[in-house]
């Protein structure tokens, strides 16, 4: 590599595929984050229940899809609820807080 290479990126200039790509990119609020996380575990619930239902049922399921769809049920679970327990102690933190 040459040092007119190096030198031909300028600093804070970003090629135009990125830079229309970080246009078109709209920060979400925070609420609909919550929602469509909550939404992710919902969905990620159904799915692990519907595939113990056809693996139980005698349908063509590898176990291991099974398992999988069930592990991933946990962690989202569990995701969510370290979500919901730290907005909880953000809550009593402010709620202590004398004004």
């Amino acid at each position: 590599m040459s040092i007119e290479a190096i030198n031909a990126v300028q600093p804070g200039f970003l090629p135009p595929t990125w830079a229309s790509g970080l246009a078109q990119h709209t920060p979400e609020s925070f609420g609909s984050m919550l929602v469509s996380g909550w939404q992710s575990a919902d969905r990620a619930l159904q799915s692990a229940d519907t595939a113990v239902a056809d693996f139980t049922l005698g349908k063509d399921l590898p176990p291991h899809q099974v398992m999988l769809a069930l592990e991933e049920a946990r962690m989202q679970m569990q995701f969510a609820l370290q979500v919901r327990s730290r907005l909880v102690e953000g809550y009593q933190e402010l709620m202590r807080m004398q004004l």
